[in-house]
């Protein structure tokens, strides 16, 4: 260590100790030190050498200006130095210079779609998104929620790869893909190495609170875009919640209560829609020029019947390809008139590598609206299911249903009903009424056993006619 001339108390070294209610062993603890060497330090009678200055650096995400190892010197700029964790055997002299760190683009962030396959049917919401992200100089909450299938992960990629998003969070983006079981402190961990913490560090870890206040250290005055995907438990997905005051966080989910906790007090989350029917028509032409091209009619009804969710789209869409291989009229009409019907439409597959498969898709699982929707649906209690399947007699979306219709023919409390919408498998479509998308209820009736339901449903509206025989407008 070198002495100095004259003692003078680092205040900002002890100031940015005692802002994160850390002792000075716990400090010393984390660089390998002697607590009286921190103590001289913040007493001015001695500074550190480089090695431990770098070692200061990497636990409190601070420049080594910004702790006040530094003399002041005029006109030199430290806004932007950053640290660099030492490799074993380095305190014996031999030490890496603090510079920059250079951006950090987790490599587990999946890639952007091809030139030919860009998002359809999403420049409005892709925009919007955008410039929330980029609005400000504070923390930018925002959340993205929607049916499984209709491209939340999609949408959350292409926006981490443009080049805007990527020219504002300089330092670059973290990628956390959760699902039903995360394993929160293996992706907290993840993080950890591409700030470049040694096993040596990681060692002290032992929790996930001590994590989430390692990386919000090092991440520091950063410019961070943290992107968590596929979150089923607001507590994971606010496990990730860890970035300094210039970090934004970009979170999808299929359920409506997570994306509003998750932003609440910065605004309201974005629903992401299914596609138009114009723009649905687009995808799959993209996907089967000349099956579109000689089947119109029947093309755009596949779209209708799938009420243009994209996963749907994109399996038909590829299935059909397949089919228009050799232009044979026969074999493509074959192919529309087996996708008229629901259980063939849920059972079309694609083959995927381990890394493109959607998070809580087992291994053994292909990928098909059936086990996509699955995965949610094995989240519901015994009763829960029952309800959706019965709730699958009703007509599909644009049609709904009333609450007292709902409840009567499912025969569940009301309440029932909350956890299905909560679920995002069950749609609000105005006070007091409902309605289930299409791909939902093709899956709910293909599984329905209790052909109760349709006795209780007839039941339900025979009565119905009966007590209002004279409120015309009430039956219409």
């Amino acid at each position: 260590m070198k002495k100095t001339s004259v003692a003078k108390p680092n205040l900002r070294l002890k100031e940015e100790r005692e802002l994160r209610g850390w002792s000075q062993k716990y400090v010393a603890d984390e660089i390998g030190a002697d607590r009286y060497y921190l103590s001289r330090w913040e007493h001015g009678t001695a500074s550190p050498s480089p090695y431990y200055r770098q070692k200061l650096c990497a636990v409190f995400g601070k420049n080594a200006r910004e702790l006040g190892l530094l003399n002041d010197e005029a006109g030199k700029d430290t806004t932007r130095e950053s640290f660099q964790i030492e490799q074993p055997g380095e305190e014996h002299g031999i030490a890496l210079p603090v510079g920059r760190l250079a951006p950090i683009y987790d490599p587990t962030l999946p890639p952007p779609l091809s030139g030919a396959a860009k998002l359809i049917g999403r420049d409005s919401v892709f925009q919007e998104l955008k410039q929330q992200l980029c609005a400000g100089n504070g923390v930018v909450l925002t959340a993205v929620n929607g049916l499984p299938g209709v491209g939340k992960t999609t949408l959350a990629v292409e926006l981490a790869h443009d080049e805007e998003i990527l020219a504002h969070f300089e330092d670059g983006v973290l990628w956390a893909g959760l699902g039903p079981t995360p394993d929160v402190f293996a992706i907290l961990n993840h993080w950890g190495t591409l700030f470049g913490l040694t096993s040596q560090h990681t060692a002290r870890l032992k929790s996930i609170e001590d994590w989430s206040r390692m990386l919000h250290s090092i991440i520091g005055q950063r410019r961070l875009l943290l992107v968590i995907d596929d979150a089923w438990r607001i507590e994971a997905a606010l496990a990730f919640k860890i970035g300094g005051p210039h970090c934004a966080y970009l979170v999808t989910t299929r359920f409506p209560n997570i994306a509003l906790h998750f932003t609440s007090g910065g605004g309201e989350p974005t629903i992401l829609h299914e596609l138009s029917t114009d723009d649905g028509l687009t995808l799959l032409t993209r996907l089967a020029p000349e099956v579109v091209k000689n089947e119109p009619v029947g093309a755009r009804a596949l779209v209708q019947a799938v009420g243009g969710l994209p996963l749907a789209l994109t399996l038909m869409g590829k299935y059909l390809r397949a089919q228009q291989h050799g232009a044979q009229p026969r074999r493509i009409r074959t192919a529309l008139e087996r996708l008229q019907t629901a259980g063939e439409r849920l059972r079309l597959t694609e083959p995927l590598s381990l890394l493109e498969r959607p998070l809580g898709l087992a291994p053994s699982m292909p990928l098909s609206l059936q086990t996509v929707i699955a995965i949610s649906d094995r989240q519901l209690e015994e009763q829960e299911q029952l309800a959706l399947r019965a709730l699958s007699v009703f007509p599909p979306k644009p049609a709904s249903f009333s609450e007292e219709a709902a409840v009567a023919v499912s025969s569940v409390p009301v309440e029932t009903l909350d956890i299905l919408s909560d679920a995002g498998l069950l749609e609000s479509s105005g006070p007091g009424r409902y309605t289930l998308h299409q791909t939902i209820a093709d899956y709910a009736r293909i599984h329905l056993l209790d052909d109760s339901v349709y006795s209780r449903m007839a039941d339900y509206y025979a009565d119905l006619v009966t007590r209002h025989a004279q409120d015309l407008d009430m039956l219409d």
